[in-house]
């Protein structure tokens, strides 16, 4: 009985891939198969992913669909977000840093320039940390378009300071 079922599923040999599939729809139609689907009626989503070739689109649009993503977009969001954290600490500690030399001209400087001396080497060693993953993801990418540059800590104080600096 089993195996019976199963040769009803199986695509006969004499029967070419297209004929079998088209028949197995006109079965479904039918069957009533395809009456109150989610969306019938609607138009198909015109997204499409332009990074990807043609033959791996159809992957793409089922993790979408099913509330997934691609391994190295979930590690690009997750460096983004580790970045933003960093540079947004550094921020912080430099205006605590600032308000502290205005409280107390004068008093206990060396103490002060020591801290803020100390929250740079941290923040430098975060993103060398980050800059290890941006190269890993970089390894991961193919399109060049999408690679993430390294951070260079010279450049994020200059954006900390500002253009004015």
């Amino acid at each position: 009985m089993k195996e019976e079922a199963d040769d009803h599923r199986r695509k006969p040999e004499d029967q070419s891939w297209e004929d079998w599939v088209e028949e197995k729809i006109r079965d479904a139609r039918e069957k009533g198969l395809f009456d109150n689907l989610s969306g019938q009626g609607k138009p198909l989503s015109k997204r499409r992913n332009p990074f990807l070739p043609e033959d791996q689109q159809m992957a793409y649009d089922l993790l979408h669909d099913s509330g997934h993503t691609l391994p190295w977009i979930d590690d690009g969001r997750e460096i983004d977000a580790r970045i933003e954290k960093a540079r947004q600490l550094l921020q912080r500690r430099y205006h605590w840093y600032l308000a502290e030399r205005d409280r107390r001209p004068g008093h206990d400087l060396p103490a002060l320039e020591q801290t803020w001396r100390n929250y740079r080497r941290e923040f430098e060693a975060e993103i060398n940390a980050i800059n290890d993953s941006i190269r890993l993801y970089n390894l991961k990418i193919t399109v060049l378009s999408l690679h993430k540059n390294i951070l260079i800590p010279e450049e994020e104080y200059e954006r900390l300071l500002g253009p004015n600096t």
